[in-house]
């Protein structure tokens, strides 16, 4: 049987941490059972395949310049600082990337 998502193949990752609704938790486990997968796996490929299809993000990525990743162009915290991270070995322009506002 096909499925929509393909079989897992190793890549280098990062980690990051976010809250979902148990709802939606909860079937995220069931879709990761049901392809024998892990979590960061099913979330990685269905974010590729939202990336893929967004006509309206895709526009709106290429219109990008190179200094919209830069630090002082990314979205302030309750606080008002900008949330970064810096991991050990990792450059701070990928934490840049990978920081998640909560």
């Amino acid at each position: 049987m096909s499925t929509v998502i393909p079989k897992q193949t190793k890549k280098e990752r990062d980690q990051i941490t976010i809250r979902l609704d148990r709802d939606i938790l909860q079937t995220l486990e069931q879709y990761c059972r049901y392809l024998e997968s892990g979590r960061d796996y099913v979330v990685g490929q269905c974010l590729s395949f939202i990336f893929r299809k967004d006509r309206s993000f895709n526009e709106w990525l290429a219109a990008q310049t190179p200094d919209a990743s830069s630090p002082s162009a990314l979205p302030a915290t309750a606080n008002g600082a900008s949330k970064q991270s810096t991991g050990p070995g990792k450059p701070a322009a990928i934490q840049r990337r990978l920081s998640v506002t909560e």
